[in-house]
Parts: C-alpha cells; sequence; structure tokens
C-alpha cells in the first residue's frame, strides 16, 4: 500500500503536464538504438552503428532539452508532441494529412467531444505526424547538401564544422534522430487521444504509468526483445500499412492508428483496485489517480504491450531513415569525420502552420 500511496502523490503532481515524457527517456532510446539495427541500406546502417548512443540521445532531445526551454519555444514545441483525436469526431484513417485544410476547416468550430470550440487548431488538435515529416524534409536537405559537397580532404577540414560536407552529414542524422522522437510519440497509445491520462474512463495517471513506471520496471533484456520483435515485423513489412505506406507522413499515420487500436488493451491490462476521481470544488478541478494492482500482477501484460509499442516505432522509424537516404541520393557518409557531438541542438520551430511574427523567435537550427 505504501507504494500504492506513494505513486499517486507522483502522479498527482505531475497531471499539470500535458503530456509529461513521451515514453520517459528509457523508451525514447530503447526505440532509436533498435532502429539502427533495422536499417536496411548497408552504408546507412554502417554508419548509424557507430552512432546508436548519438541517435539515442537525438531521440529524447524534444523532451530534455527542448522542453527545459520557456516562451514562444514552449509554446509552440510542446503541443507538436500528441493529437487530440475525438476533438474533430473524425476516426484517425479519416483525418486528412492537409494541415492547413484541417486547421481552416476546425478553427472556431465546436470540439465533438466537450462543450467548448476550437480556438487554436495547431494547439488544441496537436501535430506530431507533421512534426515527424518536417524533420524527415530537413534530413533530406542535409543529405543532399552532403552529396553536392566536395569531401573533406585532410584532417583540419574534416573537423571543420562550417565544411559544407561536414554540414550536410551533421544536418542529416541529427534531424533524422530528432524525426524519431515525433515516430515514437506516434508509437504509444495515449498521444493519440484526446483522454491522454485517462481520466475519461477511470484510468487517471495511466499516461505516466505506462511510459515510465511500468517501462522503467522492466529488466534489460527489454532492449533485445523490442529488437527480435521489429525484425520480425520487417518480415511481414508488406502487409503493413506503417511500412508499406509510400508517403513519409502516411506511414506515421498508420502507426498512429494501429497505436490509437490498442487502447483498449491498454486499458483492459492496467487492473484497478479503485478508479481515478475528477471533482470540482471552488471553480478549481481536482483529480485523484487510480489506485493500481501491485505491477507484479500486471508485468506481463505491460511488458507484451510495451515491446509490441516500442518495436512498431523502431521498425518504422528505421524504413523512414532508409526512405530518407535512398531520397537524399544516397550520399557518401564514409568520408565524415567529425567530432562535433549534437548535445543541445537548436530549437526548430513548426513550419506547417502560421506563427504570429510577434511570437516567432525561429531558430533555423541549421
Amino acid at each position: 500500500m505504501k507504494n500504492i500511496f506513494l505513486f499517486i502523490v507522483f502522479s498527482f503532481l505531475t497531471l499539470t503536464s500535458v503530456s509529461a515524457f513521451s515514453w520517459g527517456g528509457r523508451g525514447h532510446h530503447t526505440l532509436c538504438d533498435a532502429a539502427v539495427y533495422l536499417v536496411q541500406d548497408p552504408d546507412l546502417q554502417k554508419f548509424l552503428k557507430s552512432r546508436p548512443h548519438t541517435m539515442g540521445h537525438l531521440c529524447n532531445i524534444p523532451d530534455i532539452y527542448w522542453k527545459s526551454l520557456s516562451g514562444e519555444y514552449t509554446k509552440q514545441g510542446n503541443f507538436t508532441h500528441f493529437l487530440d483525436t475525438e476533438i474533430t469526431g473524425l476516426k484517425l484513417k479519416d483525418i486528412s494529412t492537409d494541415f492547413s485544410k484541417l486547421s481552416t476547416e476546425f478553427t472556431g468550430k465546436k470540439k465533438a467531444n466537450k462543450d467548448s470550440h476550437i480556438v487554436s487548431f495547431p494547439h488544441e488538435f496537436g501535430s506530431l505526424w507533421w512534426r515527424a515529416q518536417q524533420f524527415y524534409q530537413r534530413s533530406l536537405e542535409g543529405g543532399k547538401q552532403a552529396g553536392a559537397a566536395t569531401n573533406p580532404q585532410n584532417q583540419k577540414e574534416e573537423q571543420d564544422e562550417n565544411q559544407s560536407y561536414n554540414k550536410g552529414v551533421y544536418q542529416f542524422f541529427t534531424n533524422l534522430g530528432l524525426m524519431g522522437h515525433f515516430v515514437g510519440d506516434a508509437a504509444q497509445p495515449l498521444h493519440n487521444t484526446d483522454d491522454y491520462d485517462g481520466f475519461e474512463k477511470g484510468h487517471g495517471g495511466l499516461h505516466s504509468y505506462y511510459e515510465d513506471f511500468a517501462l522503467t520496471s522492466m529488466d534489460h533484456s527489454l532492449s533485445s526483445k523490442v529488437l527480435a520483435a521489429a525484425q520480425q515485423m520487417q518480415k511481414k513489412s508488406k502487409s503493413l500499412p506503417f511500412l508499406s505506406a509510400h508517403q513519409p507522413i502516411e506511414k506515421v499515420k498508420a502507426l498512429s492508428i494501429v497505436t490509437f487500436d490498442d487502447l483498449p488493451k491498454l486499458l483492459e491490462a492496467d487492473a484497478l483496485i479503485k478508479p481515478s476521481e475528477v471533482k470540482r470544488e471552488k471553480g478549481m478541478e481536482i483529480k485523484k489517480v487510480a489506485e493500481r494492482a501491485p505491477f507484479t500482477k500486471t508485468k506481463p501484460k505491460f511488458e507484451k504491450l510495451l515491446v509490441t509499442h516500442l518495436a512498431r516505432g523502431a521498425v518504422t522509424l528505421a524504413a523512414l531513415w532508409d526512405q530518407a537516404y535512398l531520397e537524399a541520393g544516397k550520399p557518401s557518409l564514409a568520408a565524415y569525420r567529425s567530432f562535433k557531438y549534437p548535445f543541445t541542438p537548436e530549437f526548430v520551430m513548426p513550419d506547417y502552420y502560421q506563427i504570429p511574427s510577434s511570437d516567432s523567435k525561429s531558430n533555423s537550427g541549421k
């Protein structure tokens, strides 16, 4: 009971966050590390196999670094990690991938699931599909720049951060890693629903419980299980929409659809002792998270779901990395010798909706 109480207190203190940490640090790192070993192109795989730690780090940047920033970086960035599907009244499969069209259609409309209207579509609906596509496009720019540039000719040029080839390769793999974060978000069921923390169904606190507590309670074998499951998925690539879809954004959309369909399984795995509560007192909404059965009883079901969701994200990400490398013209990566490490890549403003000029303090991130 003491552990349950401590978890309730912890969860209550984190409820003010829109989406907590998506997958937590371990989840994003596990997913992106696995993707390195799922890449099919031999040249790209050789390049990435010496950088699994780098790709894992990059896949965490939008949470561990960008969320520490203030002002417009937070305002525009925090809402790129999810989709609040139900506010449109549409099923995920029927949602257009044209963000401008969606924004025009739904801005000002009454939410299908709440007694309020949509004031800012990008901030209320979310935009993780388009955010993933944005970094895909940025990786293409870097890859094409590297392909058109002259390789470094000596040790001095190899360490010159402004040398065109070095800048291109750096932008290529940095944006591949950043894209991985949002592909990972699409693979988490609670990032594809307005009921992101389970309170509407009495499972309040489920978000952090699933992607943080349950995940970090798994032993080290989780990583190998995720990779093995993803390798099996690769063998069925023609029958899996998140692998067979041609356009990058359609891959991510297909991943969201199959992930969203797993919500009932996640709720079923979350065995409750007492449902969560939501009360209104003096104009305030007071939430109390659910009391859960001991994790030893629910671990097998949670582990199965975690392995599946992380594996889907990893195999989708690897397919996108391969696709980006091919579309960029398969630039040679063997000459890259720079020691520059992407500790804190500059924040990149979303580019698929209009940000008021007074709000925008955009960084190119290049």
